[in-house]
């Protein structure tokens, strides 16, 4: 999920990503003069509040109307729409407060849903143009963000589109929710929310809105010298472009701003940053690290500043290109010519950021995505917009992740730290680490200064830019002065202290009062159904891998689990979001009538609605754990061969969501029956997988991709699991070589995380099961780095979480898939749940090559 929906679950004081409830305090007071009606019903979200009108049908989905709004003139507009929908019968929408209206028109804000304030369903198109022309005059002339998905209505506030006027969803191939209208032959088809007005195909336009349609398609540019050639950029506050000057021929970069829109936690919308970043590129004219200005104008309506293009690379996509601690194939020499750079780009930094200053600049907003590297390795600033006057000693208003300056720095202090970020960043790229506790700083240090030959003085200049404020997050339940974590010496020996510890430290976190969740983990278990009680982010996890591990479960948290399952809070069929997951977990706990009737339940989901094919939420997961309780699962093999891709398109790779998971249950089906024909179709989708990957082709992933990382969830750790299961049947020469990549990169890659499937828990998991002994010098390695991510809590350890925002208990990406992985690598566990290692071995294989072709 994205960055921006962690922060909203992020509760103020508080160690574990949670609901933030609305508080009623925190509604907009609007001085409507019409108190709502007693028959009126009042329904509430976390974002909405919603009245609905006692009328006598009500429509499923049409034409609505949206009307837009600022924090200036919220309570306003709102006091007029109050008015008139309840004087009209007409049921309606707001958000809820100032806060939530911030947020949606903030910068990382999705742009097909920003600048919605308030909500209309007309009962028909009559009603619709009646409720356009009435209250289009009363709010005339009040101001609000453009609704990029909708069409205007004259030049007001208020805008239309055709949706869902009650919410009704599918899941699509990959799990993932998505909105739904009904088309005319009663299906379900996205209701597509995009930056753009794209109503349905069979969603007739009503009449009063031919003209609004024909004045958006007369709103182009008029008379505006540059002409767009490539977007490649978007946010809520506007788009990036590569443009072409049409008075001179020069490639530009076209920076758009969009007018209230975008908003920074300071209130400013794009346009003051946009006028920020002009002053502050004009401010240091002529600087060789500072692109040109060429031209600063309004068009329609937005404002656009063009600037030099500067041909190069983010700093980002360079170090994840270069750096050698990212590669498996990597020497000492390799070390020492990356050093070599780094600390040429370092140099020009410090001489940049100073040359700012002393012109009376601050940066403000330093990190690697905002410095250019060109051919030659001389670097150039962008993204100016959250400059400040250097002799103000403003805050920092904007910051990515990982390179937020701690509370009370300002002004220059803001780029010195940022420097010190981008020091660590080029060596080590984990700075997100830095505010959970005074030891992350010298952990990293440690990791730079003995793989890298940076000079002597390298760790005394980060601490020097790094400041005084050895850790900053309030969050930390560990005094300043008690000792950094006692972390086990690497080694089989350090197990029964480990589960000791993470044990503990999961049990504190239990919360059987709750019934949305019984143990904090990532966000998605607030955005899926029953969530809370799922495998991946759930209690059937948590309790499953405690389990496992050998740590006694309390039998008053598997009721909590048996009970959310008999009250239907879980409906996916699916294995680690859904019913497959939370019946398995439960047979393993011992409650098999339960597990029985909760597999019923998923059963009973048409195969039609099980999405995509893959092990997490798709028909691998649902197949294999039918198998597991001695189920057919033929019908579903069936639908799962016809739906395997076996071309680049379709899902990401890897165990999770790929193909590899397809295979994974072909492989467990072929041990069954030996049909040849299983083993084909497994070989198959391994192949796929590893095409996309790039493993054994010589051409690697693209940087950026995520299953470039050897990590279980979408990278080589999870695959190479699964083709050793092949393999164990079918010892393929070229396979075998694949393999012995996949378990290089496994030994000798750094992971920036420490989950189960997108961090180091599962790497460790998977070395494990590709046959790494538990004393082995590349499991030490990873065990002693698993120390980065762990956080002290009252002789406890708890596990930082995805996004390190907050920490996390989960299977998936917390505290229950460390100890399972540490179980696996140090304390003889199976792994995950299907992967236990086959009957065949490789000396006993019978299958041959003629019988897979």
């Amino acid at each position: 999920m994205e960055f921006i929906e962690y922060l909203r679950h992020c509760p103020p004081g508080e160690p574990f990503y949670d609901v933030v409830e609305p508080t009623a305090d925190a509604e907009f007071s609007h001085g409507a003069a019409t108190p709502m009606p007693a028959d009126w019903r009042r329904d509430d979200n976390a974002d909405w509040i919603i009245f609905n009108a006692p009328v006598e049908r009500v429509q499923r989905q049409g034409w609505k109307i949206h009307v837009s709004a600022t924090t200036e003139n919220a309570a306003r507009v709102l006091a007029t729409v109050w008015d008139y929908c309840v004087a009209h019968r007409v049921s309606f929408k707001y958000l809820r407060s100032e806060t939530v209206l911030r947020r949606r028109n903030g910068k990382y804000a999705d742009r097909g849903s920003a600048g919605k304030f308030a909500t209309l369903y007309p009962g028909d198109d009559e009603q619709l143009e009646k409720i356009l022309n009435e209250l289009g005059d009363l709010l005339d002339g009040e101001r609000g963000p453009h609704i990029l998905s909708d069409l205007r209505w004259r030049s007001g506030p208020l805008y239309v589109r055709y949706g869902a006027f009650v919410e009704r969803t599918i899941q699509n191939e990959y799990g993932e929710t998505v909105y739904c209208v009904e088309d005319p032959d009663g299906n379900l088809v996205p209701d597509v929310r995009g930056p753009s007005f794209r109503p349905p195909p069979w969603a007739e336009l009503p009449g009063c809105l031919t003209e609004a349609l024909a004045a958006r398609n007369r709103g182009t540019l008029r008379d505006f010298p540059f002409r767009a050639t490539k977007a490649f950029h978007f946010s809520n506050g506007g788009g990036v472009y590569y443009a072409t000057d049409t008075r001179s021929g020069e490639v530009v970069v076209l920076k758009e701003a969009r007018p209230l829109a975008g908003l920074d936690q300071d209130g400013r919308d794009a346009v003051a940053r946009l006028e920020r970043e002009h002053w502050a590129m004009d401010r240091l004219a002529g600087l060789p690290w500072i692109p040109r200005v060429i031209d600063y104008r309004i068009g329609h309506e937005h404002y656009f500043l063009a600037r030099e293009h500067v041909e190069g690379e983010p700093l980002g996509r360079e170090i994840a290109r270069r750096n050698p601690l990212l590669r498996p194939d990597r020497s000492a020499a390799d070390f020492a010519v990356y050093t070599e750079w780094a600390l040429n780009i370092l140099r020009q930094a410090e001489e940049a950021v100073t040359a700012m200053h002393e012109r009376g600049v601050v940066f403000g907003d330093l990190h690697p995505a905002n410095i250019l590297v060109r051919a030659d390795d001389s670097i150039a600033f962008i993204d100016l917009e959250g400059a400040t006057e250097a002799d103000q000693n403003q805050v920092q208003v904007m910051a990515a992740p990982g390179f937020v300056a701690p509370p009370g720095y300002t002004g220059a202090q803001v780029d010195r730290f940022g420097l010190g970020c981008i020091r660590l960043a080029l060596f080590c790229p984990m700075t997100a680490l830095l505010p959970w506790g005074a030891d992350k700083m010298a952990q990293l240090l440690d990791l730079v200064t003995t793989y890298f030959p940076v000079p002597a003085d390298f760790a005394d200049q980060v601490r020097h830019d790094l400041g005084p404020a050895p850790h900053w997050n309030d969050l930390v339940a560990q005094p300043a002065d008690r000792p950094p974590l006692d972390w086990p010496e690497p080694g089989p020996a350090a197990w029964p202290e480990l589960r000791a510890a993470i044990a503990d430290g999961i049990a504190v976190t239990a919360t059987p009062e709750r019934t949305d969740r019984l143990f904090p983990g990532d966000i998605a278990q607030f955005h899926l159904p029953g969530g809370g009680a799922a495998f991946a982010h759930g209690a059937a996890g948590v309790l499953w891998s405690l389990a496992e591990a050998g740590v006694d479960v309390p039998e008053e948290q598997v009721d909590w689990l048996a009970r959310r399952s008999r009250e239907g809070s879980v409906t996916r069929p699916g294995f680690y979001d859904g019913l497959s997951g939370v019946a398995y977990a439960l047979d393993r706990l011992g409650r098999t009538a339960e597990a029985l009737e909760t597999l019923e339940r998923a059963a009973s989901i048409p195969l039609d609605r099980v999405p995509g094919i893959g092990l997490y939420s798709g028909l691998a997961g649902a197949g294999l754990t039918l198998r597991h309780f001695g189920r057919d699962c033929g019908a579903v093999t069936e639908l799962l061969i016809e739906r395997l891709p076996l071309k680049s398109e379709g899902p990401p790779p890897g165990l999770m969501h790929g193909a590899s998971g397809a295979a994974l249950l072909l492989l467990r089906l072929y041990a069954d029956s030996r049909d040849p024909a299983l083993l084909r179709h497994a070989e198959a989708a391994l192949r796929r997988d590893l095409a996309v990957m790039g493993a054994g082709t010589g051409v690697p992933a693209p940087i950026g991709a995520p299953w470039r990382e050897p990590v279980l969830e979408l990278g080589g750790a999870g695959v190479a699991m699964v083709l050793r299961l092949l393999i164990e049947h079918y010892p393929d020469p070229e396979l075998l070589e694949v393999l012995d990549d996949l378990r290089r990169a496994l030994g000798d890659h750094v992971v920036t995380g420490a989950g189960l499937f997108a961090g180091r828990a599962g790497v460790m998991l998977a070395l494990a099961r590709l046959g790494e002994r538990p004393d082995s010098p590349r499991l030490a390695r990873h065990l002693k780095h698993l120390a980065w991510h762990a956080v002290p809590r009252d002789g406890r350890v708890a596990f930082i979480g995805e996004q390190a925002l907050r920490l996390s208990a989960d299977l998936a990406t917390g505290s229950a898939g460390v100890l399972l992985g540490l179980h696996t690598a140090l304390g003889g566990g199976t792994g995950l749940p299907f992967l236990e290692p086959a009957a065949t071995r490789h000396d006993t294989c019978t299958t041959t090559q003629q019988e897979i072709r």
